[in-house]
């Protein structure tokens, strides 16, 4: 019985540390742009659309004309499955899901300022997180009833805007600053009846940062063939600040205990990581395009002491490849795979008490459709990604749960050149 107890009790202790955040440490939660999506985000080699501004602000000085595009995801949906964390018996799981618009982007051609400019502005959303889930264990585990609540809002997303400049007919360098904002609300209220022990708890959280990012990017086309483009990215929080207020009530055989408290910091994320892409796309045929690329975000480490077990960064490295194919002249089809690794650090198996947060790597593909006119282009298609990984959920101390995690989006985009 007292393991029954123990196991529940640390379960929403930890569960209530190890989401504080959304999912920042995932740099490829989303996918952005309109041809980018189906590409599965190989699109540095490219970038020659309003989606440059986030890929790389060198691509568009090769756009061929202005454009306005926009992606829609009209679905998506997550899913995390906590091995036995329930006392070693039973799973846990998370779920979360619904629908947001990530990119909004335009695009002109400023020739008549000054030959081979061009401007773009976009606006993205990086991550996201809609959930509202309840958990109810009942006459289970000598457990009277445990009931747990969790609403979950959260996004982060920037407004930027950048300059492709062509330097030569086979060189493009290109500019951009962006703004900068995450905004996360997470509120559990949990109840659990246990024998002669009544606990009623009340969590709330929020996140609110503020910063800027600018970037610099190089195209280079070689032949008519292949394309080579660089981007660093690099940035400050201006502010940024993270309270968590609990309120807990505990009737037992030893009394009443009522321990609110609220635990501020100015300091939760640290710094903005720094990103350095690299992509290749090769014009296999008018008909084919093969891109790759990579990017890789620093590690970051120079949080308060608060927060730092849970805003730890590793440094990441993730690989994308897609292709495109015409199968028609006004019917493409693009496909692509990605990895989508964690960027915190793997939670390890030691008796120092709950909340390292969850690790899982994903890996992910993508399926687009196109119809393609002269001066418009519509898409649609889906977004799949599964992964594994660790977690602390529950007592015992010093024992992980291994998590299977799965996520889907079903999206669709228009672009229109003129």
């Amino acid at each position: 019985m007292k393991y029954g107890f123990f196991g529940i009790a640390g379960l929403t202790s930890c569960i209530m540390a190890t989401q504080a955040i959304a999912d920042q440490m995932h740099y490829r939660n989303i996918i952005i742009g309109e041809r980018a999506q189906g590409l599965a985000g190989a699109y540095v080699g490219v970038a020659d659309d309003a989606s440059g501004v986030y890929y790389n602000p060198a691509g568009l000085a090769f756009a061929q004309s202005n454009d306005i595009s926009g992606s829609a995801n009209a679905f998506y949906a997550k899913k995390a499955v906590y091995k036995k964390a329930i006392l070693g018996k039973e799973d846990w799981i998370e779920e979360s899901g619904g629908t947001f618009a990530p990119f909004f982007g335009a695009m002109q051609k400023l020739d008549k300022y000054v030959p081979g400019l061009v401007g773009g502005f976009a606006y993205f959303t990086t991550d996201t997180e809609l959930k509202d889930q309840e958990n109810i264990i009942q006459n289970k585990y000598d457990i009277t009833r445990y009931h747990r609540s969790a609403n979950q809002r959260a996004a982060t997303y920037t407004a930027a805007g950048a300059l492709g400049y062509r330097v030569s007919p086979t060189l493009g360098l290109g500019l951009g600053l962006g703004y900068l904002k995450a905004d996360e609300l997470l509120q559990i209220s949990e109840n659990l009846v246990y024998t002669n022990y009544y606990l009623l708890q009340s969590t709330r959280e929020s996140l609110v940062a503020h910063g800027v990012v600018a970037s610099f990017g190089v195209q280079w086309a070689p032949s008519s063939k292949v394309a080579v483009g660089f981007t660093a990215k690099s940035g400050m929080y201006a502010s940024q600040k993270l309270n968590q207020v609990v309120d807990r009530l505990e009737l037992s055989t030893k009394g009443i205990d009522s321990a609110p408290w609220v635990v501020p910091s100015s300091n939760p994320l640290g710094s903005v990581p720094m990103e350095i892409r690299g992509g290749v796309a090769w014009f296999a045929s008018p008909r084919y395009l093969l891109t790759a690329d990579f990017d890789w975000h620093e590690a970051i480490d120079d949080m308060s002491s608060q927060t730092k077990s849970v805003y730890k960064r590793e440094a990441v490295l993730n690989y994308a490849i897609g292709s495109e194919y015409y199968v028609t002249p006004s019917l493409p089809i693009r496909a692509g795979f990605f990895t989508n690794y964690d960027a915190t650090p793997m939670p390890k198996a030691v008796d120092r008490g709950y909340g390292q947060p969850d690790h899982i790597d994903y890996m992910g593909a993508t399926l687009f459709l196109a119809l393609a006119q002269p001066t418009s282009q519509l898409s649609a298609g889906a977004v799949f990604q599964q992964g594994t990984g660790k977690a602390e959920k529950s007592k015992p101390r010093g024992v992980l749960q291994d998590i299977e995690a799965t996520s889907y989006t079903l999206a669709f985009s228009a672009t229109h050149s003129f």
